[in-house]
């Protein structure tokens, strides 16, 4: 792997709300302003501490860390995608993977973050219809 770029000050990004199984979860997804490909990582729930909160920030620190040396953004999002809990599959890691697939599609296509974000809400209402397991959404 590459070694870590350094941070600048100030960066763009976007952040997504999304609810999961374990309440509210906010992604931030920051991009570096010399190549536009997300750099950082921020997770953050809705109701703070916890364990789940702990676990959720040293998985963003270490994603954060993959991508500023060098780890594809895709990569990253499927190491994330499909890990569940007892409450099924609508699972805070689930959500996060879903929020960096949601910024991924909105740089590769230019459609707007708020209307792939409404596709991916539909889409999750759809399961809960179809018996997927959960708690809130």
């Amino acid at each position: 792997m590459s070694p870590k770029i350094p941070r600048p000050k100030a960066v763009p990004g976007f952040t997504i709300e999304r609810r999961s199984a374990c309440g509210k979860i906010y992604t931030t997804v920051t991009m570096s302003p010399t190549t536009a490909a997300p750099m950082e990582v921020f997770i953050r729930f809705g109701k703070a501490g916890g364990c789940g909160s702990a676990m959720a920030d040293g998985i963003a620190r270490l994603v954060s860390y993959g991508l500023r040396s060098g780890l594809e953004p895709t990569d990253a999002f499927k190491a994330l995608t499909g890990i569940g809990c007892h409450l099924g599959a609508n699972t805070c890691l689930n959500c996060v993977a879903e929020s960096i697939g949601i910024v991924l599609e909105h740089m590769k296509t230019g459609r707007d973050l708020n209307d792939l974000i409404e596709e991916a809400d539909f889409a999750a209402l759809n399961q809960i219809g179809q018996g997927a397991d959960h708690h809130e959404i």
